[in-house]
């Protein structure tokens, strides 16, 4: 289990750096809606300059509060959870496994938010954006908080990032 959370500030909601919070979407986006059980992870997964290729679909995060939620995975996690989400069978990465990652983080994002009262109608998410390769690193402005977790779905692991600033 990852789990780093740098102060919110006062005004924001103690449920930004709920890690129950955030499990309880990624069960039901993943478990639920997916059938693929979830449990949370004790490594992350970290963009690196050496293969194996790792994606990361960034949505973001606008209103009540500001920042983004991310979703990093290798390519061969990425074409799982495509697969489990289309029902089909894939064994490559192509615009199918993109749209797929987008998709799976905007309900992981869209369930996150739903369950902080504060933020449900008042967040707007961006449209997804998915980046790939080998050697990259997503730049965040400095953030109010920062929540990182990772979590485990059969051989396969995903590290979940939300950071941002309440208005």
């Amino acid at each position: 289990m990852v789990h780093v959370i740098d102060a919110a500030p006062q005004s924001a909601a103690p449920a930004l750096t709920d890690t129950a919070i955030l499990d309880q979407a990624v069960e039901d986006v993943l478990g639920l809606m997916l059938g693929v059980p979830v449990t949370v992870a004790d490594e992350a997964v970290v963009a690196s300059a050496v293969p194996p290729i790792t994606l990361t679909a960034v949505i973001g995060l606008a209103g009540a509060l500001s920042g983004a939620y991310t979703v990093l995975v290798t390519a061969p996690a990425a074409i799982r959870m495509t697969a489990c989400l289309m029902g089909m069978e894939i064994d490559s990465l192509d615009d199918s496994v993109y749209d797929g990652l987008g998709e799976i983080t905007n309900m992981l994002a869209g369930a996150w938010k739903s369950r902080i009262p504060s933020l449900n109608a008042a967040c707007l998410l961006s449209v997804p954006t998915v980046v790939t390769g080998t050697q990259y690193e997503v730049h965040k402005r400095s953030s109010a908080f920062r929540l990182v977790r990772s979590y485990r779905f059969n051989e396969h692991v995903f590290t979940v990032t939300i950071h941002g600033e309440t208005p």
